[in-house]
């Protein structure tokens, strides 16, 4: 088939026409209707994502008052438990304060009854064994015969040692020291020890010479004496 410059010429506006009747009516509107619909997809994928978002940030948000509200309810019960700790243990420090109080006053009145006893005692038989001390225990005649007179004047100075049979103030231990000098007729330099053996009273030791005046001398004499 031969083919000619015209028909060649015929074809090409054919194609021509043709490229712009296609163009015109169906090109532009089908990208016209691929615009629209992109930017609709696009609208849609953005409020998805806005939709998203505002999930995510309400959920954000509800955890966090979660969160918040929980605190809120372990700081209560933390408080609660504080205050009850704090009440209790107010209840059972004021409860042990006046138990002390009662405690201490309690021992207070039995150690103040039991000093007066004490006094009363060492006064009642220091003088007993004052008394009983020429009858009853062996000294010398010098030292009778001053008991006999009630004391004589102190001549001199000696040494000796003090046994006591429990601690004692110092104005009791003066007052011993006073009887032993007006027994002894001298002035006394006394060492002064503890001897709980004695149970009570007190007993001296004077250049070798032994003083006895303690309660459990005085028993023992007592047994021997009702053997």
């Amino acid at each position: 088939m031969e083919l000619y410059p015209i028909d060649l010429a015929i074809h090409l506006v054919n194609i021509v026409v043709l490229y712009i009747l296609l163009r015109v009516l169906v090109w532009k509107p089908v990208r016209k209707f691929m615009a629209a619909r992109q930017d609709r997809v696009q609208a849609e994928m953005d409020q998805a994502a806005q939709l998203r978002a505002e999930a995510e940030q309400s959920k954000a948000d509800y955890d966090a008052k979660l969160a918040d509200a929980r605190a809120q309810v372990e700081q209560l019960l933390t408080d609660g438990r504080k205050e009850a700790a704090a009440a209790g243990q107010k209840y059972l420090d004021d409860a042990r304060a006046e138990a002390e109080q009662l405690l201490a006053r309690a021992r207070t009145d039995a150690d103040a009854e039991k000093r007066r006893a004490l006094d009363d005692a060492k006064t009642e038989l220091a003088d007993l064994a004052v008394d009983m001390a020429g009858r009853v225990l062996r000294f010398g005649r010098e030292t009778q015969q001053r008991l006999a007179d009630g004391g004589a004047e102190k001549v001199g100075t000696r040494r000796g040692v003090l046994r006591l049979a429990a601690p004692c103030s110092d104005d009791e231990r003066a007052a011993i020291t006073d009887r032993l000098e007006r027994l002894l007729g001298c002035h006394l330099e006394l060492t002064v020890e503890t001897d709980p053996s004695l149970v009570g009273g007190f007993s001296a030791l004077v250049d070798g010479q032994v003083y006895d005046f303690s309660y459990a001398a005085q028993l023992k004499v007592l047994q021997q004496k009702l053997a």
